[in-house]
């Protein structure tokens, strides 16, 4: 390597099941000798498996699993840059709760510090009461996330200690080539970001064990091997709003898990956005399409530099399509059933980000995961799973105003199921989504539990849909824990196990293993076996069959009018 260059550690997939993980530098042109000032050892791990997912489970064991987020992670985050009083944060968080608008955190970006200087001080001026504002949060069923940077000025009060967030990237920094006692700067940059968020974890763990430091989860702009470890993810910058921009994060989205980091973020809509952002018809269907892709990432957050992000600002037909076809459907999502590869089991989505730490299984996943031996899937780059059950082809074109967006999808092995209308569909089509349906499929021969419409993740409602794509017997098993602490790794959290036989058109549900605090004692069941126009679209569908589940086993038959 040549001193002051930057270079990529590279994570590469061979053939199906294989990986090979570089540490060290990016070096494609086939020779065998490597020359560095800065590198002292080349290490190369080769991680075999017959699946992605084992070669990534690998990976992880060399470089650290990925931990569990708090269930409040995975719901939706409102940001904007910024909210300038405590008031403004206020006003939008009641905002959220009196149009029924589901949030669970309000992000504080920078410049809360007035004129006392560039640094992590409140201007009391402007922010009275930082812990009331929280507090007043906390009622509301919501979390206040904080913009931490590194800079600060002489007059700040606290200019000699400080704890860095935001601004991780190499590049922000000067003298990089400047000779320290441990040697060049060059040598260490490239783990800064890494050595930072581990900083950062490790401090939370051990001063709030029992609060937020017990599920760390942060944010950061820069990321390396391991990262995922620290519980940090990447977001992907100051982005602009444009449909090739957004083109572009649909695909980043699918090659960044598979470099072993699960987790990662965006600025929904964009960061830099038109001066006409609240008026122009092309940017609102843009903001629309992107929430939509939104919903089926890890974190599902809005940004955006000198914008008003609220969904309100957008108008009322706007806001509806938002709330409905991308934040509503967000949350009925968090107990989605996401099939377990080899088992034939099922997950929801919390329940699949728990397999994450677990299993160090991915849930943004592209199609090559499940369908390695599929020459054309390794080629799609606007389209992945969610899950194995799930299939993700978002709208990255403008369309015509007012109508319905035509897309080209390939459809992997298999038959899909359009979400909004139960029309089947396999091999290449072309498919029409109105701007307010989301674009996915789930699979044919799966189960998708959805939730109740809900506010928040702190909402515990346990009630459950379950819509059933019959065509082929599955299986569902439904981890559930107390969503904040880390008491589930010492075995404090449950599953339930859900059958559907598809010859005898039988729905089991097992007998509850393990307990949690807190743990609901019974839920109302509503099952639904899909067809063209039934059991379809965001809103519960009407019930083929209701029963009640208390914790012991259950058959509900859909062959006659009984619930054994």
């Amino acid at each position: 390597m040549k001193a002051g260059h930057r270079y990529r550690v590279r994570f590469s997939f061979d053939t199906p099941g294989a990986g090979l993980y570089v540490q060290g530098p990016d070096h494609d042109s086939g020779r065998t000798t490597l020359r560095s000032s800065l590198a002292e050892a080349i290490d190369y791990y080769f991680v075999k498996g017959p699946r992605m997912d084992d070669v990534i489970a690998g990976y992880r064991s060399i470089t650290g699993a990925a931990p569990l987020y708090g269930k409040y992670a995975f719901g939706f985050w409102q940001c904007r840059e910024h909210y300038a009083s405590q008031a403004e944060v206020l006003e939008a968080a009641h905002g959220f709760r009196d149009r029924s608008i589901p949030v669970d955190a309000i992000v504080q970006d920078w410049l809360y510090w007035g004129d006392l200087g560039w640094g992590p001080e409140w201007d009391l001026t402007r922010y009275p009461d930082p812990a009331g504002m929280v507090q007043a949060l906390k009622t509301m069923d919501m979390k206040l996330m904080v913009s931490v940077w590194g800079k600060f000025d002489n007059k700040t009060a606290i200019f000699k200690e400080s704890l860095w967030l935001d601004a991780t990237e190499p590049e922000g920094l000067p003298n990089i080539d400047q000779e320290t006692f441990l040697g060049s700067g060059n040598q260490y940059m490239n783990t800064f970001s890494l050595e930072t968020t581990s900083g950062i974890a490790n401090g939370l763990r051990k001063d709030y064990p029992n609060a937020q430091g017990a599920r760390v989860f942060s944010l950061t702009r820069s990321s390396f091997a391991g990262q995922q470890k620290t519980g940090a993810a990447l977001w992907t910058g100051d982005t602009t709003a444009s449909w090739d921009m957004l083109r572009r994060q649909v695909a980043s989205s699918i090659n960044y898990p598979m470099s072993g980091i699960p987790y990662w973020a965006q600025d929904i809509g964009g960061f830099f956005r038109p001066k006409d952002q609240y008026t122009s018809d092309d940017y609102r269907r843009l903001l629309i399409r992107w929430f939509q892709f939104g919903v089926f990432t890890p974190i599902f957050r809005v940004h955006g530099a000198g914008s008003h992000t609220e969904i309100w600002n957008f108008g009322n037909t706007t806001m509806d399509i938002i709330n409905i076809s991308a934040i509503t459907l967000r949350y009925r999502l968090l107990p989605y059933a996401t099939p377990d590869h080899v088992l034939v089991q099922f997950y929801d989505v919390y329940s699949g980000f728990w397999r994450v730490e677990a299993q160090a299984y991915t849930m943004q996943r592209a199609l090559t995961f499940d369908f390695p031996e599929d020459a054309a899937a390794r080629r799609i780059a606007d389209a992945y799973m969610f899950g194995p059950s799930l299939l993700v082809t978002p709208i990255v074109s403008a369309g015509d105003s007012g109508k319905a967006t035509t897309r080209e999808i390939y459809f992997p092995q298999g038959s899909w199921i359009n979400f909004h209308t139960g029309e089947q569909y396999g091999g290449m089509q072309n498919v029409s989504f109105t701007l307010q349906q989301a674009p996915f499929f789930c699979r044919k021969g799966s189960l998708l539990v959805l939730g109740p419409s809900i506010q928040s993740t702190a909402d515990t409602n346990p009630d459950l849909e379950v819509r059933i794509y019959p065509g082929a017997d599955a299986t569902l098993a439904l981890f559930e824990d107390d969503g904040s602490s880390t008491k589930y790794r010492e075995g404090s959290y449950s599953t339930i196990d859900f059958a559907w036989q598809d010859s005898s058109q039988t729905l089991r549900i097992s007998s509850r293993k393990g307990a949690y605090p807190g743990m609901p004692q019974a839920r109302r069941i509503c099952a639904v076996v899909v067809s063209p126009g039934h059991g379809v679209g965001v809103f519960q569908s009407s019930c083929d069959r209701q029963a009640t589940y208390a914790g012991e086993e259950i058959a509900i038959q859909f062959h006659s009018s009984i619930v054994v």
